[in-house]
């Protein structure tokens, strides 16, 4: 499942050919294919056990494949996994930090691990520190820091080599709505920046948001990437309408079950939703046909489905 790149257009930045790995008897990921450009925020959707974290963990090099090929950057990962380690940083959803250190300090001393130079190390820990809002928090000891914050400082530990590519694994698991708000502005911040970035998470409405592409997987295949728009214009072939009334929705519904391109009708209180594949221009019939049967209408809204509603269209959970 990749796609022919147009002539002249620079090599992706991460290859993934016919890979496979099993675990015993359990095949983990299958025949998968795939091409990620540089500068893309890819995001990664399935359910538990669906591969995300068995292919981020092979692109960071901690697993070796049963086979297949992945080249990041043009390196072939398995032939000189070293020669990779300078252009990734790797952030899984559980870490460890030395609560002992103050911030500074724990930063410098990754710093080093990375070979920084010393005339750049002072420069990128103040700008690694700017970039997660943590500047102000530069001499509090780690073991004082809350969840969002130590995500933050596990971020900024992985900027300091000024890598090329980001794996996130479940980066904002257990944070509140304004950590993960302030995580997906560090995405978008690195989208800026022009960095490749693969991230798995279970929060779709918000991977929408920042991702420009999505691949969604099951059982350890790919069954659907592209661009975010272009995956739901492929795949949608109808939209929803929703409609709210005043009283009896019970009615709306025996009317939607006789017209044309209308399936799958739910009530829900005084609201009734339905799938509906006829073009747009009909839709002001309808309205007509509700209002003259004296239903007191409240709204009629078409909606177009999100990336959540997508992958539940396309996973094995549901069917619409």
């Amino acid at each position: 499942m990749h796609q022919t790149p147009p002539p002249n257009a620079p090599p992706p930045m991460i290859q993934i050919r016919h890979l496979r790995k099993e675990y015993g008897q359990q095949v983990a990921l299958e025949n998968l294919c795939l091409d990620i450009p540089r500068g893309e925020v890819f995001g990664l959707i399935g359910p538990n056990g669906a591969g995300k974290t068995t292919l981020i963990r092979i692109l960071a090099t901690l697993l070796e494949p049963t086979y297949g090929a992945v080249r990041v950057d043009g390196i072939d990962i398995l032939d000189d996994p070293l020669a990779v380690h300078p252009i990734i940083s790797y952030m899984s959803d559980f870490f460890s930090l030395y609560d002992n250190m103050l911030v500074w300090e724990y930063l410098d001393h990754f710093a080093r691990c990375y070979r920084v130079a010393p005339s750049k190390r002072d420069k990128l820990i103040e700008e690694a520190l700017e970039l997660v809002n943590l500047e102000i928090r530069r001499d509090a000891e780690i073991r004082s820091l809350s969840r969002g914050m130590r995500q933050r400082l596990c971020f900024a530990k992985g900027l300091l080599h000024e890598p090329q590519v980001f794996l996130l694994d479940e980066p904002a698991s257990g944070l509140d709505p304004a950590g993960r708000i302030e995580f997906r502005e560090l995405i978008k911040s690195l989208h800026g920046m022009g960095r490749t970035v693969i991230i798995s998470s279970h929060i779709l409405t918000e991977m929408a948001d920042f991702c420009t592409s999505v691949g969604i997987m099951e059982q350890g295949k790919l069954v659907a990437h592209g661009g975010v728009q272009e995956i739901l214009k492929r795949l949608q072939s109808d939209t929803r309408l929703e409609l709210e009334v005043a009283e009896e929705p019970d009615r709306v519904a025996v009317l939607l079950e006789s017209w044309p391109g209308i399936s799958a009708i739910s009530t829900r209180g005084r609201r009734v939703s339905c799938r509906y594949s006829e073009p747009r221009e009909a839709l002001p019939e309808l309205h007509r046909r509700v209002v003259a049967e004296g239903i007191p209408l409240i709204s009629l809204e078409v909606r177009q489905d999100n990336l959540e509603d997508l992958y539940m269209k396309l996973s094995k959970h549901q069917t619409a």
